[in-house]
């Protein structure tokens, strides 16, 4: 009898060991790094080219779905760089740093444009004078408190449509300006 009590505790100590040891062994399979589908990278890539690739590759051999990876992006802004090892690593570091490197120095182009507005906007600072509105800020507004004209029907003339959609931004224009010094006066 002590002979069966012995061999029982023996064979559930072995069980039990093997258990262990058997499951450790499955959660480090599981959390081994899986390789994603082309098709994936493919539609993580699409919708959020600047992303570098080997990055999304990494996202989704860790994540497994590229829901998750397309989450995290929106979260995040970006995804980390894939660890040393990982095929693509060396390119994706310097294609990041490449475009570090692009957006600290200042282009040209956005040199001209950034002139080119400043240019604009002191020469006309605001929108009575870009409009050519002063000499009609002055005068009564005819339409009473409230109402707003009659609405014009669309003619087949461009130019007369032209007018029409100036004429109404330019009593827009008017109408704010009188609320604002409405408010002011008050």
């Amino acid at each position: 009898m002590n002979d069966v009590v012995g061999g029982l505790f023996a064979l559930v100590t072995l069980w039990v060991i093997v258990r262990i040891i058997g499951g450790a062994a499955r959660q480090t399979h599981g959390s081994a790094l899986t390789q994603p589908s082309p098709e994936a990278v493919q539609a993580v890539r699409s919708m959020f080219p600047d992303i570098p690739e080997a990055s999304i590759r990494y996202d989704l051999s860790l994540s497994g779905s590229a829901e998750v990876t397309c989450e995290r992006i929106l979260q995040q802004g970006y995804l980390p760089l894939p660890p040393p090892g990982f095929p693509g690593a060396d390119e994706a570091r310097q294609a990041v740093s490449e475009d570090y490197q692009r957006r600290q120095t200042p282009s040209t182009s956005a040199a001209a444009t950034a002139s080119a507005t400043k240019a604009a906007s002191s020469t006309s600072s605001n929108l009575i004078s870009r409009f050519h509105l002063e000499s009609r800020l002055h005068e009564p507004h005819t339409t009473p408190k409230g109402k707003e004209p009659a609405a014009v029907a669309w003619s087949p003339n461009a130019q007369d449509r032209q007018q029409s959609l100036q004429e109404r931004k330019a009593q827009m224009i008017l109408q704010a300006r009188k609320r604002l010094e409405e408010r002011c006066s008050e």
